[in-house]
């Protein structure tokens, strides 16, 4: 059955609505594919151009191909009636009646959007890491692009403290891209999950972009968008959500720093100012469930089970197999949460902790 699902998927001149309008009248995509063409003349909406399409394109070997990509490459087909396959995203134009995945799906009700600007500053970065550190701890969802910048922050973040992320890329599920975020794209396998509408082996395209952030959008429940400049792609992802009825927050910034130009257009338009994850409704009604898990994971922090005496930080480096930059960021945070004291180059618990 994959295959008639994929050959419906290739047809050109019938996008995702005309899909679903087929779909909701045949059932099956096998029966499309053996529909005759006064059956599909007498379906409503559907454009003489889509049935031409449908009667003369009976070939499957296009789909067979992909077939055994898949099959290669460990990818998985998930169809419009697939329980994986949210709601929510389905009652959304944009959406198609498959998508190539790999990974493993998890059942969710909501799913957090958090995207923003390639180049973002120290600021945008510190926000999107804090973002993907307490939807982790809340065990939410976060759905991304894999853009570098604020999209690749928060996906390492809620990757490192144990999060299930969900990407959606703008080639093939085995075109890993950037190419040099490979590490990132196998951590996203091991939690999470990888999607495109596009066939294996799709190299991205500007114009899959703009798809890419529709699905970003439909497959989420609130859209936080960090930083975003004048033109950046993150406003159409902001308009996909307008139009899908998604909650919109921004992030509010400087006025004279350009990443946040439009961040502080979206708050002007009507978004919600983004001041903290008590912002997003998905975590109103969890605020105890946030603080257990948050303590649970302090408790086990890496950091504090290996620090039973004071240690230099170039001695805990070395234990940790971490560079200085991430550590002194960790310790920064521990610091702060009045778990550690750092005086000059030692490194202790506090007292009780």
């Amino acid at each position: 059955m994959e295959i008639f699902w994929i050959w419906l998927s290739l047809l050109k001149n019938v996008g995702p609505i005309t899909q679903k309008k087929l779909i909701n009248h045949f059932q099956t995509p096998k029966r499309i594919y053996d529909a005759t063409e006064e059956e599909l003349r007498n379906i409503k909406g559907i454009r003489k151009t889509a049935i031409s399409a449908i009667i003369n394109s009976k070939s499957l070997n296009e789909s067979e191909l992909i077939i055994n990509r898949m099959q290669q490459n460990d990818i998985k087909l998930l169809t419009i009636h697939d329980r994986f396959y949210p709601i929510l995203a389905k009652e959304c134009k944009e959406s198609p009646v498959i998508l190539y995945y790999k990974g493993n799906f998890k059942k969710y009700e909501t799913a957090i959007a958090v995207i923003g600007s390639r180049r973002c500053t120290t600021y945008g970065r510190n926000v999107a890491e804090e973002i993907g550190e307490k939807l982790a701890c809340l065990n939410i969802p976060i759905v991304s692009g894999f853009a570098k910048g604020i999209d690749s922050y928060v996906h390492a973040a809620c990757v490192k403290e144990g999060g299930y992320p969900i990407i959606f890329l703008g080639g093939g599920v085995d075109v890993c891209y950037p190419k040099e975020q490979r590490r990132l794209y196998d951590k996203i396998l091991e939690s999470g999950i990888i999607l495109s509408q596009y066939p294996p082996g799709t190299l991205p395209k500007p114009k899959h972009f703009l798809q890419r952030n529709a699905l970003i959008s439909a497959w989420s429940t609130e859209v936080i968008i960090v930083e975003a400049g004048k033109n950046s792609g993150a406003l159409w992802t902001a308009q996909f959500a307008r139009n899908h009825g998604r909650r919109i927050l921004a992030v509010p910034n400087q006025l004279y720093v350009k990443e946040g130009v439009g961040t502080n257009q979206l708050l002007e338009q009507g978004a919600i100012p983004f001041l903290g994850i008590e912002s997003l409704d998905a975590v109103k009604n969890l605020p105890i469930l946030y603080e257990q898990n948050l303590i649970q994971k302090l408790r086990s922090h890496p950091i504090l089970s290996i620090l039973t005496t004071a240690t230099s930080i170039p001695k805990l480096a070395l234990q940790l197999n971490m560079n200085n930059e991430d550590l002194m960021n960790e310790l920064f945070d521990l610091e702060l949460q009045g778990k550690i004291t750092i005086r000059g180059n030692i490194v202790k618990k506090t007292n009780g902790k």
